[in-house]
């Protein structure tokens, strides 16, 4: 008996590679302010007048362009390896 690997759903695949992407970019982005300033108070000077808000929701949006791409391509290639074999 041949077993069948159901594909995960696609908006699983989104969620999972968009919060991925905003870890591993928001932890990026923190180690160089730490390089660069010394510190990471300068973060939390940059967020005062609510620009945190901004900052937040582009990343969101990138990080869901992200996972949509991604989830699209890993979707299509998995339905492939599916009907080889």
């Amino acid at each position: 008996m041949k077993k069948t690997k159901i594909l995960p759903s696609f908006w699983s695949l989104v969620i999972r590679f968009s919060v991925i992407f905003l870890i591993v970019v928001m932890a990026i982005e923190m180690i160089f302010e730490l390089f660069k300033s010394g510190n990471l108070n300068a973060v939390v000077h940059s967020f005062d007048d609510y620009t945190w808000l901004t900052y937040i929701l582009i990343k969101l949006v990138i990080a869901i362009v992200y996972g949509i791409f991604m989830a699209y391509i890993t979707r299509r290639k998995l339905a492939k390896q599916k009907k080889r074999g």
